[in-house]
């Protein structure tokens, strides 16, 4: 019996000098060249990873499809310099497309860009869309080639992807986030006598978080692909990064999540030299 397959990651960052960069690094405007440092290139490994699992998971007559579910690449914002180059439509764009090569390379029966958060990815998601449109997006009732919302059915089970969903900002409180929005989001369809989601996908926070099957709507969180910023330090300088991806499948109105983590190791604790290790 042949399945759908839905390889989902959001939150690459791509143009940060913490987000995903491929291992070749990318040429600069005026003749230099950045090269990713040694923990981008760890993530790109992991990066790999998830995508390997993703190529074990598809059997012959299944179909695989690919969503990217908002903050692909990380723009000109908040004045950091924790970018590598200002020049977004040529450099960041190049990267970006460096990045998705090995997805691309899978030949996924259509790839969705959701359009991420506005000071990353320009006004009305204008640097995403050009990326959706260089990677032949699947496009949308209008035309454009990047999504604010996309709600699919696949194989019977139906499934709704946006990048911002909810959270809350403390270890005690997250889960309260999405189980609200679960909720939210029931109580909204019926109300408007429009179908009900099985499974809903938010992201925007860089951590996984799980209503579980309290609600007939099940929300998941999905991490990022982006080590701790400047900002993150300022906000909770103690957080690890949630590093990873989602493969759904799909089957007989039926679906199976599986969540692809890599745990991100804290750096070791500063010893005076000489001391035993």
């Amino acid at each position: 019996m042949s399945r759908d397959i839905w390889a989902i990651t959001s939150d690459q960052h791509c143009g940060s000098t913490l987000g995903l960069c491929s291992p070749e690094g990318v040429a600069l405007d005026d003749g230099g060249y950045y090269m990713p440092s040694e923990a981008q290139r760890a993530l790109y490994s992991c990066w790999m990873d998830y995508w390997a699992q993703v190529a074990l998971k598809v059997h012959s007559g299944d179909r695989l499809y690919v969503v990217v579910n908002g903050d692909l690449l990380d723009g000109d914002h908040h004045n950091t310099p924790q970018i590598v180059s200002r020049n977004i439509p040529a450099t960041q764009h190049r990267l970006a497309m460096d990045v998705f090569e090995l997805p691309l390379s899978l030949r996924p029966s259509a790839v969705f860009v959701i359009r991420g958060t506005e000071v990353h990815v320009g006004k009305s998601g204008g640097n995403e869309e050009a990326l959706a449109e260089a990677m032949g997006a699947e496009q949308t009732p209008t035309g454009n080639y990047s999504w604010w919302l996309l709600e699919v059915e696949s194989r019977g089970v139906r499934m709704d992807f946006a990048h911002h969903g909810r959270m809350g900002q403390r270890p005690w409180t997250k889960l309260g986030g999405v189980s609200t929005l679960a909720a939210e989001i029931m109580l909204s369809c019926v109300e408007h006598d429009a179908p009900i989601p099985d499974l809903v996908l938010r992201s925007h926070y860089h951590r996984w978080a799980d209503s579980d099957e309290n609600y007939r709507t099940r929300v998941i969180q999905l991490p990022g692909w982006q080590l701790s910023t400047g900002y993150v330090y300022r906000i909770a300088p103690r957080s690890i990064p949630s590093i990873g991806g989602l493969i759904v499948t799909c089957e007989d109105g039926e679906y199976e999540v599986e969540k692809v983590k890599f745990p991100w190791k804290r750096e070791k604790a500063w010893q005076p030299k000489g001391e035993d290790r």
